[in-house]
């Protein structure tokens, strides 16, 4: 039954691309949404068509719940990707491998402090965020090419690097066969009553920009910088251009994967 379900798996020209989403955030799931239907259904031709799911998974970022800095910010996107793929590979083991590629996503919103003089004082909050995006380290998804190991074996045609078929330990076919890239969103200035709030009442942005606008749970609606924006850029949008860039290696995989 497993050959017959993965000969008509092969046989198919759908392409399925399957994204875990290290968040249950509307707003960042539909940025991931909107980020890879933006990047691989433009990709469809004749021969392959592509189906993206979206598996959006309420994981830990394994860093503080307001993240300073690239490096505290980088981390939580990394650990949110790393552990919505983990959870992905594992409920979807026994199902049909071949043409599925198995995405893992994190965003994460942090903070940059910034002293304007030598005081060491802060004196302005900007605000952030880091994306991780984990995928198969070989292949280009997007443009069909075929990519050949050094052994001559077409790589496509090897199972292994579309999941965790293999009995291999999550993290060793994390090393083996996935490959890791970030990027980072543009930052923005936060107004001062938000910046006071943030830093002399250690709060959250999110809790602050509640204060402020007098809305709940802003941070799962259009966010800071919708409501600074007046929604010109959505918190969405804010997203799918830093998403963009970390799909880069696998929309020019030659150059990333030789």
């Amino acid at each position: 039954m497993m050959e017959d379900l993965d000969k008509k798996c092969v046989d198919s020209k759908v392409v399925t691309i399957q994204v875990a989403v290290g968040s249950s955030n509307p707003c960042k799931v539909e940025a991931v949404r909107s980020t890879f239907s933006s990047i691989f259904v433009s990709k469809e031709d004749a021969d392959r068509i592509f189906e993206i799911n979206i598996h959006p998974f309420s994981v830990p970022s394994g860093v503080s719940d307001q993240p300073y800095g690239d490096k505290e910010t980088r981390e939580g996107a990394t650990n949110r990707s790393t552990a919505a793929l983990r959870q992905l590979l594992e409920t979807e083991k026994g199902t049909c491998w071949k043409k599925h590629y198995y995405f893992g996503v994190g965003l994460e919103g942090g903070l940059e402090k910034l002293a304007i003089d030598n005081s060491g004082t802060v004196d302005e909050l900007w605000c952030m965020a880091w994306m991780c995006i984990i995928g198969p380290k070989y292949g280009n998804v997007c443009l069909n090419e075929e990519v050949f190991d050094d052994n001559g074996r077409n790589i496509h045609n090897n199972s292994m690097l579309w999941g965790e078929k293999c009995d291999a330990p999550f993290e060793i076919s994390m090393t083996k066969n996935y490959y890791t890239s970030s990027s980072k969103t543009a930052s923005f200035l936060l107004p001062p009553s938000i910046t006071d709030l943030v830093l002399s009442q250690n709060m959250e942005l999110g809790q602050a920009d509640d204060i402020v606008f007098s809305r709940v749970n802003s941070k799962h609606g259009s966010g800071t910088v919708g409501i600074l924006t007046d929604n010109i850029i959505a918190r969405s949008d804010y997203y799918v251009h830093a998403l963009q860039l970390a799909l880069i290696p696998w929309i020019s995989s030659k150059l990333y994967f030789t």
